[in-house]
């Protein structure tokens, strides 16, 4: 049962934060490339094709956001002032989010968790890029 539940909400969390996401870049500013070009929808992309692939696995799920985390982190490091700040603050909601194979009932409690930061960071990212 959990293994179908997970996948499931893995997936749909995944896409959810992804669309949340990738709306953040409707504003455009001068000073970043990463609102006005997009850069941003590509790590979201893939991640949403890591988890939805992952099919319950845990070990893939933690990688996958692991590498989310990185390439947001990196993504920061294009970006100027508020833009910059908005996707530190979604790496590190994604770097600091991992779920215990070992105890799958806390997963639940911690997609909830991690869903809620991640929708604030992103409203962060969408009043950076307006």
């Amino acid at each position: 049962m959990f293994r179908a539940l997970s996948s499931r909400r893995l997936a749909v969390t995944a896409a959810g934060i992804a669309l949340i996401s990738m709306t953040a870049a409707c504003g455009a500013t001068a000073n970043s490339a990463v609102c006005t070009e997009g850069a941003w929808s590509k790590p979201f992309a893939d991640f949403t094709t890591a988890v939805t692939a992952s099919a319950g696995d845990l070990t893939k799920y933690n990688d996958a956001t692991a590498k989310l985390a990185a390439d947001l982190k990196a993504l920061a490091g294009t970006a100027d002032g508020e833009v910059a700040t908005a996707l530190n603050d979604l790496s590190t909601t994604f770097e600091g989010f991992k779920i215990d194979p070992n105890d799958p009932a806390a997963a639940a409690t911690a997609v909830g968790s991690m869903t809620t930061k991640a929708q604030e960071a992103s409203t962060k990212l969408a009043e950076a890029c307006a």
